[in-house]
């Protein structure tokens, strides 16, 4: 029996009548009666009685019937399942992220999938969450794990929530915060805004300059060995490798300075069903509830 022979057999059941399934199968009405003879000769039964009404199926060719049907469906499905392993195998899924969330957090999120989903290939951009956002609306990165609240088309999912601290060698009184050297480092604008209306708060006064060394992990270096202090937002397994003095920031009304992490993805872009995986796994296991 080939692939064709079940459609056949299938199709006569569904529409008992030989003249219309030959023209809906695209055949002549006498291939598609030797067709059917061949079919009852290899396995030896009589599929089909022909009567005044038309086709009427005998026992043995009701039961050939519903087996062509779960073949047919099964035959289906096999060649979907293969399309979609061999769409994965070529793709990848780009991921934005930020690089605080790449060093504390993505690798472990990363690793945790592919124990379940080992087809699956990602390509990291890391990049300030800005730019990331500006990215994903461009269509450059498939989905972004960004610090910071940012407006668009997107959807987004809160994944985290991570508390401000003054960073400082030593204990220092914040009084004598505004005399002593800033050393500042490059951040997304969302961050910045969170600091500085800190800092306009208790001081009044914009938060100086101070001296820009680029990734946070330098800034950290130079507090270690002498003066000086930098304010960020610190992830909750952060590791105090330089072993600093880390202060809470708080409001004037007590509450603590909260930068939001966000999980977005584009609301109006096909996805393939691998990126639709990824993001439902997000979904259900970093959203916090």
């Amino acid at each position: 029996m080939r692939d064709s022979d079940w459609e056949i057999l299938y199709e006569l059941y569904k529409n008992p009548n030989m003249s219309k399934a030959a023209s809906l199968l695209f055949m002549t009405q006498p291939s598609l009666t030797k067709r059917l003879q061949n079919m009852e000769s290899e396995f030896q039964v009589t599929i089909v009685n022909r009567t005044p009404q038309g086709l009427e199926f005998t026992i043995e060719g009701e039961f050939l019937a519903k087996q062509a049907k779960t073949y047919l469906d099964f035959m289906k499905e096999t060649n979907q399942g293969l399309n979609e392993l061999k769409e994965s195998a070529k793709e990848s899924i780009v991921i934005g992220s930020s690089y605080t969330y790449s060093k504390y957090t993505l690798t472990d999120v990363l690793y945790q999938y592919k124990q379940t989903h080992s087809n699956v290939n990602f390509h990291i951009v890391n990049d300030q969450s800005n730019l990331l956002f500006r990215k994903l609306l461009e269509g450059t990165v498939d989905v972004g794990f960004i610090r910071g609240d940012y407006e668009g088309a997107v959807n987004k999912v809160l994944i985290g929530q991570n508390q401000a601290y003054l960073i400082t060698k030593e204990k220092v009184d914040f009084s004598q915060l505004p005399n002593l050297q800033r050393i500042a480092y490059s951040t997304n604008d969302r961050t910045k805004e969170l600091l500085d209306e800190w800092w306009q708060d208790r001081y009044g006064t914009a938060m100086p300059s101070g001296m820009e060394v680029g990734f946070i992990d330098f800034a950290w270096q130079l507090i270690s060995k002498g003066p000086g202090y930098t304010s960020c937002f610190l992830p909750n397994n952060f590791v105090n490798e330089y072993n600093l003095c880390l202060t809470p920031l708080t409001k004037k009304d007590g509450s603590p300075v909260i930068r939001n992490t966000w999980f977005i993805y584009p609301k109006n872009k096909r996805k393939s069903k691998m990126l639709e995986d990824f993001i439902h796994y997000v979904e259900r296991e970093l959203a916090m509830k």
